[in-house]
């Protein structure tokens, strides 16, 4: 098994009979969702998980030899080991964790209790990658697409380079996704950017409009872009999910 890279590495917080599990995002790493578990932890009690996601926190090589199903059964693991010794579980996940976040909480109805995601594609995006999706011609690979942050000096751990196999990959889970929304019938809250440089916020309010849940909520963010969990409402973010989860802890 490949080494992850430093500050790349699953973590895990033990706290009350409350699960939430929180997921990174695409060619990312749980460095930009770790201080979201920590403050879900320190402030508000939850036992929480922040699994790595397969191919992802060690080299591009090893994210190309993955597909969705691999994202998808990274996450299905994390939620289901919790699941099996907590009495509630929660989901959020940023950018495309938060997509799998929703996927888990279209298909699993009975394991995810309320689903956060954070600026997360449900098969809204600007057409440029479409282009490499469909080019028989397209290289295999291109630049990153990590650290969209407002906030001066501050950087996301991902990969510096994109293979646009995964691109593919990930069109699959998107679209798949986003064709799942209306099954969610969970409390829901969408916490996505005004502007996001690298998803379109009309996905929020996709989100918001085609779940069947009786509790929607949304949070819309002024001060960040697309790396919200470390850019300037990083706090606002970790505060109003976890009050939230809080809510459905009963």
């Amino acid at each position: 098994m490949a080494k992850y890279l430093e500050g790349a590495e699953p973590f895990s917080f033990e706290g009350n009979d409350i699960g939430v599990v929180v997921l990174h995002g695409f060619t990312g790493s749980t460095q930009s969702v770790r201080l979201l578990g920590q403050v879900l932890h320190q402030s508000y009690g939850f036992s929480v998980a922040g699994p790595c996601l397969a191919g992802h926190g060690t080299s591009p090589d090893d994210m190309a030899a993955t597909t969705c199903l691999d994202w998808l059964a990274s996450a299905e693991q994390a939620l289901k080991s919790m699941a099996a010794r907590k009495r509630k579980v929660f989901v959020t996940g940023l950018s495309m964790g938060g997509t799998l976040a929703l996927n888990l909480a279209a298909r699993f109805p009975n394991l995810v209790a309320a689903v956060a995601p954070i600026n997360s594609p449900v098969g809204i995006l600007d057409g440029q990658l479409a282009d490499l999706v469909f080019d028989p011609n397209a290289p295999d690979r291109i630049p990153g697409i990590g650290s969209d942050i407002k906030a001066e000096g501050v950087t996301e751990l991902a990969y510096a380079e994109l293979p646009v196999s995964c691109i593919r990959e990930a069109f699959v889970l998107l679209a798949g996704t986003g064709d799942l929304l209306h099954r969610i019938k969970c409390p829901l809250l969408a916490v996505q950017s005004r502007v996001d440089h690298v998803v379109p916020p009309a996905n929020g309010q996709r989100i918001l409009s085609t779940v069947s849940s009786d509790i929607v909520r949304a949070l819309w963010l002024d001060n960040s872009f697309h790396v919200a969990t470390l850019d300037n409402d990083r706090q606002l973010i970790a505060d109003s999910i976890g009050s939230f989860f809080s809510e459905g802890s009963a």
